[in-house]
């Protein structure tokens, strides 16, 4: 996360701990949601590993690669592939959208494979700096494979949480373009908790949820 060692730490522990209450509570069909707040734990603390490096006045290759694995290899196969075994009702539309998270995964997996990375502290935050052909388009496949799948379910809770995580997406672009990366996905660690609720006050969540809609559609 931006900010500090601390910060990154204190994140991945809150994660981890509830995560690991909300996986082992979970019934077996939401665990595929439970494991997400373990995933983001682990993710942020190799950003925490990446500060204490930084800090020290070099950088981790090994914490850099693996935060960026996260980032940009593992999010875009899980999230349309989750999104896929849950929603039922829209996985006709929905293998399209694994199919635009494979091509990310393995574009960028080519990608960290040859090309250098630069680390850097700038402005308080963590800058992963590296350079990629075609910046547009594997930026919209991108976001096709993670907002547009979670956006385009039926489900009530994967089309708020991608609404929310797309909304603080162009928050970090607007404030914190150099150092997009860190700070979007610190934000949605802290965002999936959603589901953390979700699963344990599901009849609760989705009976607000459908309030919301039908507030949304009146207007």
């Amino acid at each position: 996360m931006c900010f500090s060692a601390s910060a990154s730490f204190i994140a991945s522990g809150a994660l981890a701990a509830l995560g690991g209450v909300f996986f082992v509570s979970a019934k077996k069909k939401d665990k595929v949601l439970a494991v997400i707040p373990i995933m983001f734990s682990i993710q942020q603390f190799c950003e925490g590993i990446q500060w204490l490096y930084l800090n020290s006045g070099s950088s981790s290759y090994i914490a850099g690669y693996f935060f960026l694995f996260f980032a940009f290899i593992l999010w875009p196969l899980y999230v349309p592939i989750m999104v896929f075994l849950l929603d039922k009702s829209e996985r006709k539309i929905l293998g399209w959208f694994i199919l635009a998270g494979v091509a990310v995964a393995i574009y960028f997996s080519t990608i960290f494979l040859l090309g250098p990375l630069d680390i850097q502290r700038v402005n308080s935050c963590v800058s992963y700096n590296f350079s990629f052909p075609f910046q547009n388009f594997v930026v919209l496949a991108y976001l096709l494979a993670i907002v547009g799948s979670l956006c385009i379910s039926s489900l009530n809770i994967f089309r708020y949480f991608g609404i929310v995580v797309g909304f603080l997406g162009l928050v970090s672009w607007f404030f914190f373009a150099l150092t997009f990366t860190s700070v979007w996905c610190f934000f949605a660690a802290i965002v999936s908790l959603m589901f953390f609720f979700y699963v344990k006050y599901k009849h609760k969540v989705n009976i607000l949820l459908e309030k919301v809609d039908k507030k949304v559609l009146q207007k």
